[in-house]
């Protein structure tokens, strides 16, 4: 999060909108110095309406570019942080959804794509999945409600560079707020031949822990991580799964916003979502979630794609 420099906003035009500026406008507080620039973005898809009708009767649809331009100036008096970015641009286009996008996100080098996330319908789900897939950036989804102070954030840990890059990314929000601390939580599954070591479960449980504490001291040194904002947390997987576990956890705990990793140790894994990852989106997720995806990786996929 510390070299986001340029934000990319999805803009619906409807009454989400509003939770998107103040979302964006916290993020914007946050950033404060390092953000250059914020760019809306609004995409429509292609009229089935003939040109001939549409050259006619210039007033039938109106201006896509000035609803726009409109709805933003006039929020943007609202949000200090978002008027004081230095660069402030808006963007209309039509075609597919996702590619348009994911093509401004390459072209423009974003580094952060935020994206509201309004229901659980099959299209959304869908078109959420696809977006995070083809970004080279990072994602921020945007629930209908977002808490009023984002203090506790929780960040998932499977060792992986992608948990280490969401874990630098808490660290760098932490950075810039006081009052914010970091749980990890790490999920462990018990291996069916365990009682092999002759060690009773418990005694294998303790070992598995010990090892994923040693892990998690090398994360917490090189993401530099200060340890009393930072609380690691242990379960073992049971039959609910792990995207239950946690949304449970977060209910527990009181998190207010996840911050997780995207598959990815490879260029070609950044094409794909993980497992868990792509099932939280999936879920009613009712918290602000941020998809952290290695940015030089995924630029080389997509060059090496020709997207």
């Amino acid at each position: 999060m510390a070299l986001v420099k340029r934000l990319l906003v999805n803009i619906e035009l409807n009454e989400y909108d509003d939770i998107i500026f103040d979302f964006v406008n916290r993020i914007a507080g946050v950033l404060e110095s390092d953000l250059e620039s914020v760019a809306f973005i609004h995409v429509t898809e292609d009229l089935d309406i003939p040109k001939a009708i549409l050259d006619k009767y210039p007033g039938l649809v109106p201006s896509i570019d000035e609803s726009i331009n409109q709805a933003i100036e006039g929020k943007l008096e609202n949000y200090e942080h978002i008027k004081a970015i230095p660069e402030i641009t808006t963007t209309t286009l039509g075609g597919v959804k996702t590619r348009q996008i994911a093509e401004f996100i390459h072209d423009k080098d974003i580094d952060l794509f935020v994206v509201n996330r309004t229901d659980v319908d099959d299209d959304e789900v869908n078109f959420l999945q696809k977006m995070i897939r083809r970004s080279s950036c990072s994602v921020a989804l945007v629930p209908p409600s977002v808490p009023t102070n984002i203090l506790n954030i929780l960040v998932p840990m499977d060792f992986s560079n992608s948990s280490l890059l969401a874990l630098q990314t808490a660290k760098a929000l932490c950075n810039k707020h006081d009052d914010m601390h970091i749980h990890g939580l790490h999920i462990y599954k018990l291996p069916h031949g365990y009682f092999k070591t002759g060690l009773s479960k418990d005694e294998f449980i303790d070992e598995m822990v010990n090892h994923a504490r040693g892990e998690i001291g090398r994360f917490v040194e090189e993401a530099e991580v200060d340890e009393n904002r930072f609380t690691m947390h242990y379960r073992m997987l049971n039959s609910n799964g792990v995207p239950y576990m946690i949304n449970r956890f977060s209910f527990n705990q009181k998190i207010d916003a996840i911050v997780l990793g995207s598959r990815g140790g490879s260029t070609l894994s950044s094409l794909f979502l993980g497992r868990v990852t792509e099932a939280l989106i999936d879920r009613d997720q009712y918290l602000p979630m941020i998809v952290v995806k290695n940015k030089g990786e995924s630029i080389k996929l997509w060059d090496a794609l020709a997207l």
